[in-house]
């Protein structure tokens, strides 16, 4: 079983503090939102998950270990947004790559393509592509390395209606893939409908919650209270 944990671990930027004494442990594998206003640090946490970067105090660890690149690379594959593909090369170009880099077939590669539905441009340089084609290429890199824990940030971000149900699918079927999934999305409508378990970013800690009523009002609950206090 998988373990990710934080223990007491701050972090500051431009001393801004974005994480102070934040501790957290999960476990259970599925999907869990991460959900916090625009700039309060729900990229933040991906990057110290993945090492790159590293909080001023306390630990991050990964099955008990530090996130080393070794470490990283063989538990963690995060899925950014579109800007990381190259437009010059096709979308096979990069799946390709991603699969030699973890040791996967041309079998993985066509399961990950048919699950986001590719085949009618996987073909072509991505610069070319719409955006919620380019997004379901990002995803569908981040799928191939079969890792036990995958991050999504904000993988359903401007997307086009044909995009969103492809993804909403994915992460619905991502419930029981034995993985913990951790989705930032601002879109609390498309999370509700694949997850009522989140992680709340609110002030400088984390909130783990399960919620059985409407995320947007434990949202409202929960940040217009903070900017009240």
């Amino acid at each position: 079983m998988t373990e990710i944990s934080l223990y007491q671990m701050s972090f500051a930027y431009r001393h801004h503090p974005v994480y102070e004494k934040a501790s957290l442990t999960l476990t259970q594998p599925g999907v869990y939102g991460l959900v916090g206003p625009n700039g309060s640090g729900k990229s933040t946490l991906f990057d110290l998950l993945c090492g790159l970067l590293r909080p001023q105090t306390g630990t991050i660890t990964l099955d008990g270990a530090a996130p080393s690149a070794g470490v990283v690379f063989n538990t963690i594959a995060y899925g950014q947004d579109a800007g990381v593909l190259y437009p010059r090369l096709s979308g096979a170009d990069h799946l390709r790559f991603v699969a030699k880099q973890h040791g996967r077939d041309a079998a993985a590669i066509a399961a990950v393509s048919a699950q986001l539905d590719l085949a009618a441009f996987v073909a072509q340089p991505v610069g070319s592509l719409s955006m919620g084609q380019k997004q379901r290429v990002a995803i569908a890199l981040a799928l191939l390395p079969q890792t036990p824990v995958l991050l999504l940030d904000e993988p359903l971000n401007g997307l086009d209606p044909d995009s969103v149900i492809i993804i909403r699918k994915l992460l619905v079927g991502l419930q029981d893939s034995g993985r913990i999934v951790l989705v930032s999305s601002h879109n609390l409508a498309e999370l509700e409908k694949v997850t009522n378990h989140y992680l709340f970013k609110v002030g400088t800690a984390l909130q783990e919650e399960v919620v059985t009523t409407a995320a947007e009002a434990r949202y409202e609950e929960l940040f217009h209270r903070a900017a009240t206090e």
